[in-house]
């Protein structure tokens, strides 16, 4: 039964599972088509377009249905210390981005997000360390700069996702039938999301904070966004996929 999210994960209360298919990304990084940077006021969400397909998951919990790739969106927070939604054994990362999705059985992402089986989620943790940036996140990082204003574009390489290849992703994440994040909180998401952090510096986090959610007053900022932990009336059944299998994961 679908929960809200997000939610604590303990490992003490979940089942590890072996059996599971590899999930497969097919286009999410490929240097082809056009990508987006945009501030939309609440947030920083990367698009694309111009492509012959948009990026797309499959396998894992998924099985064999195609989840169509929508958006990536960040959520952070005033300090380091804090900024991602879903919490490890209680452990608070710098940032969280989420890797919107839509079944492709429905047309589009709005005829898809209130269905039961309509969404599927990416998350990754993002934790600042040092000074040293990741340079695949640069890419995402450099169009920040140039969105400072709320509903402001700005153009990015077409393989500025890249940063996430650098996870594991056929395994190693927890995964759970919860909500969206924001209103309207539909119970519509398969959640898969990363045990591993992706490491960035200091400075690329901070770029986030410097995102003006007012157009007509640069002091005022997106200093967090992130949604507190749900208290489930009933414990999520969460499962964590080892993956013994061989992994697969194409551009």
């Amino acid at each position: 039964m679908p929960v809200q999210s997000p939610i604590e994960i303990s490992n003490r209360a979940i089942e590890h599972r072996d059996d599971v298919d590899p999930l497969e990304y097919h286009g999410h990084w490929e240097p082809v088509g056009i990508a987006r940077a945009t501030n939309t006021g609440t947030s920083a969400m990367v698009t694309f377009s111009k492509r012959n397909q948009q990026p797309f998951i499959t396998g894992g919990p998924l099985g064999h249905n195609r989840y169509i790739f929508e958006q990536i969106h960040f959520h952070w927070s005033e300090t380091d210390e804090s900024g991602c939604e879903h919490t490890l054994e209680g452990i608070k990362y710098s940032m969280e981005a989420h890797a919107v999705h839509y079944n492709s059985k429905y047309k589009n992402f709005n005829e898809a997000k209130n269905k039961s089986d309509g969404l599927a989620v990416v998350a990754f943790f993002i934790q600042a360390c040092g000074d040293k940036d990741c340079p695949e996140f640069q890419k995402i990082t450099e169009g920040i700069r140039i969105v400072r204003k709320p509903n402001t574009t700005t153009a990015l390489d077409s393989d500025c996702l890249s940063w996430i290849g650098l996870q594991e992703l056929s395994k190693h994440y927890y995964t759970y039938k919860g909500s969206l994040t924001t209103a309207p909180y539909f119970e519509s998401v398969t959640w898969i999301l990363y045990r591993t952090p992706i490491y960035v510096s200091k400075g690329q986090v901070a770029e986030f904070r410097q995102l003006q959610y007012c157009p007509k007053d640069e002091n005022k900022k997106i200093g967090a966004n992130f949604r507190e932990i749900q208290v489930p009336h009933k414990d999520p059944e969460v499962f964590f996929a080892r993956n013994i299998n061989k992994p697969k994961s194409k551009l």
